[in-house]
């Protein structure tokens, strides 16, 4: 009389018969899985092949995840780093009058008030683009790193300089000015250049890596440094489009 057997039975009995010398696939049981912080089932991963290839793949996974964390640090330092270079800049530039002429901010102001949708355009679209422009070529040396790492210091310098320019020398009708003209234009700028600064740091991580020993680019790997500084540059583009539409909507309220 025949009995069923179960699809476990009969795969050991064919690996019995054909496979007599293959290795039985290791069963991982429940305790066998992990479950990271965020309560996600990680299923263990089986590494084949001899004791050397496994530390090298553990090693290879550590260094990802070490590259992983630092990538989040400088994603929050940079910003931070802007907001106190801003600090900065406007303490030493309150204390000191004579740094920002008068003459200098009226030009400014005189510009986003009667320069026309295409000039603030051009204006806007230029002063947010070199920003990027710097740190995309540091990123292209091994030591450019420390570049990357201290323009959103010189950026927020900028700000905090031009807030205390504009209360010197309208007092406190200089603080609508700087929220209208100078503000938005400021932020959206400042996010676009932490951004390309952090890959530009990225890069320049890389390459001396790589110069070490310590591995090698992908093929591809400049030409995603690329589109991604193209990235910033129609960010910079857009962005030059909506300061010069807010001042043409907000020129009219300030009169100079």
């Amino acid at each position: 009389m025949h009995s069923l057997m179960t699809e476990e039975e009969f795969l050991k009995q064919r690996n019995a018969v054909f496979e007599p010398d293959a290795a039985a696939e290791p069963q991982t049981s429940d305790e066998d899985y992990n479950v990271n912080s965020k309560g996600t089932t990680i299923r263990p991963i089986v590494i084949l092949g001899d004791k050397s290839d496994e530390e090298e793949q553990k090693s290879m996974i550590s260094s990802e995840i070490i590259i992983h964390k630092k990538r989040n640090i400088v994603a929050f330092i940079l910003p931070v780093t802007a907001v106190v270079g801003a600090v900065i800049g406007y303490i030493l530039c309150i204390n000191e009058p004579g740094v920002i002429s008068q003459q200098a901010i009226h030009d400014f102001l005189f510009q986003r008030i009667n320069g026309g949708f295409f000039g603030n355009a051009a204006s806007s679209f230029i002063a947010a683009v070199v920003w990027c422009i710097i740190p995309f070529i540091s990123g292209f040396s091994a030591v450019g790193q420390p570049v990357g790492a201290l323009i959103p210091l010189v950026k927020g310098i900028g700000i905090g300089a031009a807030l205390a320019g504009l209360i010197s020398s309208y007092g406190a009708g200089g603080i609508p000015a700087f929220a209208a003209f100078v503000l938005p234009s400021a932020v959206l700028g400042t996010i676009i250049c932490c951004y390309q600064c952090r890959i530009a740091i990225g890069c320049s991580a890389k390459i001396l890596s790589s110069i070490r020993g310590g591995g090698r680019e992908a093929p591809d790997f400049y030409k995603v440094y690329l589109e991604r500084f193209l990235v910033c540059c129609t960010g910079c583009f857009l962005l030059g489009i909506a300061d010069s539409v807010l001042s043409c909507l907000l020129g009219g309220i300030f009169v100079i």
